[in-house]
């Protein structure tokens, strides 16, 4: 709550971002893994259209050993996105907001109430996701700036 407090008033023009089809909440639990490659990818119960950064720095935090305790490493993060350019597009509006609505999004969306209010016998692994994504709120709220800075960064590079 504190965070949300002395929440920078974000606005997005979500018409800019790169959309397309998107798993909607990909996280490495949920990749069938096999001799060195993703085999297969499970739990499409929200696929929806989201913009591509979305995904991208999610499935950052969720799969790197380097976020487990709910800071990005800002330098091995923007090595994830040049490789993911090597293959992919992103916008300069992309790169330059996808801090910004990572952190946005993580802190309005609902996530909170469904690992709260959950019953089932893994309720232990939806607390753990909340506590993960609260120390990023926090992670966010103090490096915000740098990590935009340093996508930005990658921005100019492709001009």
């Amino acid at each position: 709550m504190r965070v949300l407090e002395h929440f920078p008033p974000y606005k997005f023009h979500m018409d800019q971002f790169t959309c397309t089809n998107t798993h909607g909440d990909f996280m490495i639990t949920q990749l069938i893994c096999g001799e060195n490659r993703i085999n297969g990818v499970i739990d499409w119960t929200t696929a929806c259209v989201h913009p591509v950064v979305w995904e991208m720095i999610r499935s950052y935090v969720y799969a790197s050993p380097l976020c487990v305790n709910g800071e990005i490493n800002i330098a091995d993060f923007t090595e994830y996105v040049r490789t993911y350019l090597e293959d992919g597009e992103l916008n300069s509006y992309d790169l330059e907001n996808m801090a910004q609505m990572f952190f946005y999004f993580t802190a309005v969306c609902d996530f909170y109430g469904q690992y709260y209010d959950s019953l089932t016998k893994n309720r232990a692994i939806y607390l753990q996701q909340a506590r993960l994504s609260s120390k990023l709120l926090r992670w966010f709220e103090a490096h915000v700036e740098e990590l935009r800075s340093a996508l930005q960064e990658i921005a100019h590079e492709r001009l």
